[in-house]
């Protein structure tokens, strides 16, 4: 049964971002004076919160030491040589269009704040795709069902109604308790090993396969 609404992640499904958000962070630790964590341990936790995340990488900072942590990231994120539209995927604007012609609604859930996205939304030229969105700074962190049960009461959806497209295991496991389905995408931060031990209905090698993969649902 076809869906919806689609509901995509952000980093690392529409935006090749992973690199980024990496070296982001790292470069925060060293600013404020902190032990650098390595690329591989922040890996697995991209798709989290941003402070979930410092809970993780900083657990023996002080608590203004993660809020200067968070600060300093998003200054660098914010930046505005960061320019969101050179780190679309290149498939990413063509898969939108069609499935906004076909009249799927689709909609946003990000571990981004909100400044994060809406930098990312304006700058990449992708609004006038989007019905809702939703935030981690706005409701619990993935892979709490707070954003997609927001999203599916939003538009009038039931959750069985709905599609999430993230390249995480954190993604999987918020359709899973939202009760929606899944679809991963192996072009971010977890590997597609990872990806095959989440509840999911499909990993795509790239998102421009996903056209074909909703017609054959």
């Amino acid at each position: 049964m076809q869906p919806r609404l689609i509901i995509f992640d952000w980093d690392g499904t529409l935006a090749d971002t992973t690199n980024p958000i990496i070296e982001n962070l790292q470069r925060a630790f060293a600013d404020c004076g902190l032990t650098v964590p390595e690329a591989d341990t922040i890996r697995p936790l991209i798709g989290y919160s941003l402070p979930r995340m410092l809970q993780i990488l900083a657990s023996d900072a002080g608590e203004h030491q993660k809020e200067a942590l968070a600060e300093r990231y998003a200054a660098l994120y914010l930046h505005p040589s960061n320019r969101q539209d050179k780190l679309l995927f290149a498939d990413a604007l063509p898969v939108l269009e069609t499935l906004k012609k076909q009249g799927f609604l689709l909609a946003v859930a990000t571990g981004k704040g909100r400044g994060g996205l809406d930098k990312a939304i304006g700058q990449s030229g992708t609004g006038r795709f989007w019905s809702a969105t939703a935030c981690a700074g706005e409701y619990p962190s993935k892979p709490a069902p707070d954003m997609i049960l927001a999203l599916c009461g939003e538009l009038g959806i039931e959750p069985a109604d709905g599609l999430m497209v993230g390249d995480t295991v954190f993604d999987m496991q918020m359709a899973a308790s939202a009760g929606a389905r899944g679809v991963a995408v192996a072009t971010g931060a977890h590997s597609r090993s990872l990806l095959q031990a989440a509840p999911q209905i499909g990993i795509l090698s790239r998102l421009a396969e996903l056209p074909d993969f909703l017609r054959r649902l």
